[in-house]
């Protein structure tokens, strides 16, 4: 795709979505601001949190009129609850720990605005995330404590290539300082820290459970020996590696190491090293970089967004996943989340862990 004439920008109302904007609109592009509506605010209680943020809505707004461009929401709030939050509810009420950012980057953000902005003749969107964009491929941002790239490992090469990320060269506070530039009412707004749908005082797998109406899988804390220790009130309560709010005393910190969907019973232990694991096994592959699918190769693998890359083997498994045997232990391989394949700091894809 050449340079773009008329693209949309996907506004959330803080400063870095704004500023890509502001961007393109000095190299003479068209712009359409397009701000996603997953939630509806009606019966919400706690209204500050982001996809029901009428604060955020404002800012969005603010910054579209000073960047002198259209502005419109979209309703996504059924694909919203049928592909992300149905999907998370399932994976918590299975004992696993869901990756909900990546999937709605791949699903609403990378598809249902793309598809929106080819309806009305646009060649693609732009957006505020942190990654730099090569062809079709992705690579690191250049801020480390900003890079984006391991939520977006679910993308195409097709929504890449209809992308535009000008952010990644760029540090935070390079983009702040564009945004004074600009003069955009947003340039001072802080990062919002909220989970994007959930109520104050819960978890967000406590919220899922309530507005499916899931029931909980009960079960016992055990020891590794299978000594039960106490019960609980559901397994979508846990995660590999939670320390607090396990519900008993042992005298010294103890980990979830286990659940078992079936029985419903959560292993923990005291012993910390118990969480360290050598190798994983992962389904649903997607590839950015196809030359690496069905071949055994070296990479740097990310389990965690926060976590540090470490060197790992990746080998072909029987049922079209992928097995990775890592150089050094890991600790809380979790089930449910996402371990992202890179070459240096390029994205080659990455997989669901099982």
């Amino acid at each position: 795709m050449g340079f773009p004439k008329k693209l949309v920008v996907a506004i959330s109302g803080g400063v870095d979505s704004s500023v890509a904007a502001a961007m393109y609109r000095e190299k003479g592009v068209e712009l359409v601001g397009v701000t996603l509506k997953m939630r509806s605010c009606e019966n919400m209680p706690d209204k500050r949190k982001s996809c029901c943020g009428i604060e955020d809505d404002m800012h969005a707004r603010g910054a579209a009129d000073k960047l002198g461009i259209p502005h419109y929401f979209l309703n996504v709030q059924q694909e919203f609850e049928e592909k992300i939050l149905r999907k998370a509810w399932q994976e918590y009420a299975c004992g696993r720990t869901p990756n909900p950012c990546a999937l709605c980057n791949r699903y609403l953000k990378f598809g249902t605005l793309i598809d929106y902005a080819l309806k009305i003749g646009a060649e693609g969107i732009i957006t505020g995330h942190y990654a730099v964009i090569e062809g079709d491929t992705l690579r690191r941002g250049v801020d480390a404590g900003k890079d984006q790239t391991y939520f977006l490992f679910g993308l195409t090469p097709e929504q890449i290539g209809r992308s535009f990320m000008p952010l990644g060269p760029f540090k935070k506070s390079e983009v702040r300082e564009m945004a004074r530039n600009f003069g955009l009412p947003n340039a001072e707004k802080t990062e919002s820290q909220d989970a994007c749908f959930g109520y104050k005082d819960e978890t967000f797998a406590q919220t899922l459970q309530k507005l499916f109406k899931g029931e909980s899988k009960k079960g016992h804390l055990k020891d590794m020996n299978g000594k039960i220790l106490g019960e609980h009130d559901g397994i979508h309560l846990f995660t590999i590696g939670q320390r607090k709010g396990l519900g008993i005393a042992l005298g010294a910190p103890a980990y979830v190491i286990k659940i078992d969907p079936e029985s419903g019973d959560v292993f923990v232990s005291m012993d910390e090293e118990a969480l360290m694991c050598n190798t994983l096994m992962a389904k649903d592959v997607n590839w950015q970089v196809a030359d690496f699918a069905g071949r055994e190769f070296r990479c740097l693998a990310q389990i965690r967004y926060r976590s540090r890359p470490v060197p790992a083997l990746v080998s072909p498994a029987v049922d079209g996943g992928v097995k990775v045997c890592f150089d050094t232990p890991l600790r809380a391989v979790t089930a449910g989340q996402a371990v992202v394949f890179y070459e240096k700091d390029m994205l080659l894809g990455g997989a669901w862990i099982t």
